[in-house]
């Protein structure tokens, strides 16, 4: 953030020395894993020490939510909210969330696919916005807006962006001057706390961004922007001061706030330079191993002894000699040298004790100008190492854990016994254990009890059932029940025009073993909630173990892009957050194009999606690779032998339908399938043809336009008929109202006028006032049967 009374010392060269900052409430300790390396092992480094100690729930319903977060990261001297997305003024509602307002994700949650985990809750990621700059900056990266913005509140803006590629326009949002470095910052340290979820990254937007890997990460044209920014709008009091509250909550820092240069020596012109946070320090220092480290290398068999490497990297040390105390544990090497310790070096250590227990053995690293020791410990088992349970569950449908040991060698059978223990002792084994396999890891999931101990231990038998080698004992503690407390789904997307509201969605939500059996659900508008489908507010209750949700996007007057969130919570249980996000168009008053709505099957159903529901029969929603379809999903129709293959509306479009239009085309490799469209103005006692059996050419996608022109209430119907077990798929079916809305600009005349003029033969394309081309044809016959005053001749 620019500040006029910074010092210009601040913006520092991206080689030269680096101004330590005060960080408060950190050990002097934090970031001495990183000292002395380069790019990716840097990053890396970086990464392993700023994972989150705990976050908080996600949401704003008080203490341990994310608005009270915010209270303390946020608020203004004046104590209302800063608001970094516009220049809208909001107070604080106690610990809750302010009216108007949304939490507002940097890395936008659908780039790892929806997840709620800690890159969802946590603050470093997280702002808060007003709700209509969130809804209009959506999930699109950021960037420079290089084209006229489609939204500028003066703080944020949206548009067209050639920063990607001067030959494909994107569309990115822009923060302000005063907070792009901020962003800048937020960006440098997402990409590399969670650069583990390097297969996660996902969506266009996302991918717009992001790099499927550990590093870079983020994709050079973005990197660019972002290390301008870092260096133009330099951090000040207020991002340090964040930056020690969200480490009050989190137990982490933003490395890219104390260090605002670091960005350099990861994805700028330092990436072949080692970073040092005082690189003009002369003091002798030793890096790995930390002085007061204990170093525990775990549990190991006796019988095999244990080999290994210790890494030893620091600075301005002329030379090491190291020893150790005793002969328990043997080093490789003993002397190193100026340049092996500033480069880092792994030196192998090795102990072959006689006897089992723990062996702790001092070891002394001493040159000429600097000494340390550290304590290096290993337990040696008398038999075969089994490790601590993993993976423990115990929920409703669910209870487990995985057992794991040592592999002793090859051609080996354990046998795995899993039992309870009496106050005195006295072993019972759980049903159906003991049990033999080859392999050293097994799930235990049979007859276990919540709140309950359990133990395990792993033998070796020979022919005759003799023991030849047994493990140390492992404790299990199975907690109590964790309740089930899910939904449906994670994302939903409507669509509408201005000034209706979308067609509802429902979302179903289970709850089990819960503390109580009702959940409160809240978003922001325009989003609107209803427990009836009646009744619509920003908030309302349900009720039960299976409880169900209606959602729809509420009037909005103008076209745009809207997304929110809504948050399903009950008591003693993380909270549901379902993504909401929707387009208000004028092209769009039904268009459906079943990306939302599930049906895995042809038995018949209703299936609700964004724009109806649908009774499907011999019909499900397809994603396969092979599928004809538009994005992710699309409907698809099979055909068989005596019974009926529907595709059909259950409630009718009010408004009517000036044009249809969808796509169709048959599935794979299928042949031999026809379709016939109709619609019905009666509630579908009676259908009118559209199209009779319509045919297709294998591998042909193409959209269909038909001029309908009905008022009033409508609803359509696909029959496929043919091939038995062959299959159709249709996709993106959109009608406009009746009559069509114009949206076009005023000055737009060639968009908003036809003509008659030219030779009466020459060949002409009609289109609605709303885009939506209609037919090819003589412009003496162009308008047959159609209004004039409704449609564009070109």
């Amino acid at each position: 953030m620019k500040h006029p009374i910074l010092p210009a010392a601040i913006l520092l060269s991206t080689t030269a020395i680096i101004t330590p900052l005060q960080l408060k409430s950190q050990d002097s300790t934090y970031y001495q894993s990183i000292e002395g390396l380069k790019k990716d092992r840097l990053k890396t480094a970086l990464s392993n020490i700023i994972q989150p100690t705990t976050v908080l729930n996600y949401g704003g319903k008080g203490e341990g939510y994310t608005w009270s977060g915010f209270a303390v990261t946020d608020t203004m001297p004046d104590g209302t909210v800063r608001d970094r997305y516009s220049d809208e003024v909001r107070s604080f509602n106690g610990l809750n969330a302010v009216s108007g307002m949304n939490i507002e994700h940097v890395f936008a949650n659908s780039w790892w696919g929806h997840t709620v985990n800690n890159a969802y809750k946590d603050l470093y990621n997280l702002y808060p916005s007003d709700a209509t700059a969130n809804g209009r900056k959506s999930n699109n990266p950021i960037g420079i807006v290089t084209q006229t913005p489609t939204f500028d509140n003066g703080v944020m803006r949206v548009g067209k962006s050639t920063s990607y590629s001067t030959d494909s326009l994107i569309i990115v949002w822009e923060p302000a001057d005063q907070w792009k470095g901020d962003f800048a910052r937020t960006h440098f340290y997402m990409a590399t706390c969670y650069e583990d979820y390097q297969s996660q990254w996902q969506t266009t937007e996302g991918l717009l961004m992001l790099q499927p890997n550990t590093y870079p990460t983020l994709q050079p044209w973005v990197t660019n922007i972002l290390l301008q920014w870092n260096q133009d709008d330099p951090v000040d009091e207020i991002e340090r001061t964040r930056n020690d509250e969200v480490q009050s909550i989190q137990g982490n820092r933003n490395p890219f706030v104390d260090y605002p240069n670091l960005a350099t020596y990861i994805w700028g012109d330092s990436t072949e330079h080692a970073f040092y946070t005082n690189p003009a320090s002369t003091t002798p220092q030793l890096f790995v191993p930390a002085e007061t480290d204990t170093l525990d290398f775990g549990l190991q068999a006796l019988s095999f002894g244990y080999e290994g490497t210790l890494t030893v990297r620091g600075r301005n040390i002329t030379d090491l000699t190291l020893t150790t105390q005793g002969t328990d544990i043997t080093i490789g090497t003993s002397t190193l040298t100026q340049n092996q310790i500033t480069d880092g070096i792994d030196i192998s250590l090795r102990s072959n004790p006689t006897q089992a227990g723990t062996c702790t053995t001092q070891l002394t690293l001493e040159g000429t100008n600097y000494k340390q020791t550290n304590i290096l410990k290993i337990q040696f088992v008398d038999g075969i190492p089994a490790y601590e349970a993993t993976d423990i569950v115990c929920s409703v449908n669910s209870k487990k854990f995985t057992a794991s040991w040592m592999n002793m060698g090859t051609n080996l059978t354990y046998t795995l016994d899993v039992y309870t223990k009496t106050a005195d002792g006295v072993h019972t084994s759980i049903d159906n254990y003991p049990i033999t396999t080859t392999e050293t890891t097994q799930t235990v999931q049979t007859n276990l009890k919540a709140s309950t101990t359990y133990y395990y231990n792993v033998s070796i038998l020979d022919s005759d059932g003799t023991t030849l080698m047994t493990s140390n004992e492992v404790t299990v503690d199975m907690p109590a029940v964790t309740p089930v407390f899910s939904a449906n789904t994670t994302e939903l997307t409507f669509t509408t025009v201005p000034g209706r509201p979308s067609t509802q969605q429902t979302i179903t939500v289970t709850a089990l073993a819960v503390s109580q059996y009702q959940s409160t659900v809240t978003t922001v508008a325009p989003f609107e909630v209803s427990s009836d489908g009646q009744t619509w507010a920003e908030t309302t209750t349900v009720s039960g173990s299976s409880q169900t949700i209606y959602v729809r996007l509420g009037t909005v007057d103008y076209e745009g892009t809207y997304q929110s969130e809504m948050i399903i919570s009950t008591p003693d249980v993380a909270d549901i957050v379902v993504s909401l996000s929707a387009e208000v168009n004028t092209l769009k008053s039904f268009y459906e194009t079943f990306e939302t709505g599930t049906k895995t099957a042809y038995a018949e159903a209703q299936v609700t999606c964004a724009a109806a529901t649908w009774r499907m029969a011999q019909t499900l929603i397809g994603n396969l690779d092979n599928d004809n379809k538009n994005n992710d999903k699309a409907a698809r129709m099979q055909v068989k032998s005596g019974v009926e293959t529907i595709l059909e509306m259950t409630e009718d479009k009010t408004d009517g339908c000036d044009t249809l239009s969808f796509y169709a085309g048959l599935f794979g490799s299928d042949t031999g399938v026809k379709l016939t469209t109709s619609y019905s103005t009666d509630g579908g006692m009676t259908w009118t043809t559209v199209a009779d059996e319509q045919s297709f050419t294998k591998g042909q996608w193409d959209r269909y336009t038909y001029h309908l022109g009905i008022e009033g209430l409508i609803r359509l119907r696909f029959q496929a008929t043919g091939t038995s077990s062959k299959r159709l798929n249709i996709d993106d079916i959109q009608m406009d109202d009746y009559p069509a809305t114009d949206n076009n600009s005023t000055d737009d005349t060639d968009h908003l006028t036809h003509t008659t003029a030219g030779n009466p033969t020459d060949m002409v394309d009609v289109y609605t006032l709303s885009g939506i081309h209609v037919r090819r044809a003589m412009r003496k016959n162009a308008l047959n049967g159609l209004r004039p005053d409704r449609y564009i001749i070109k």
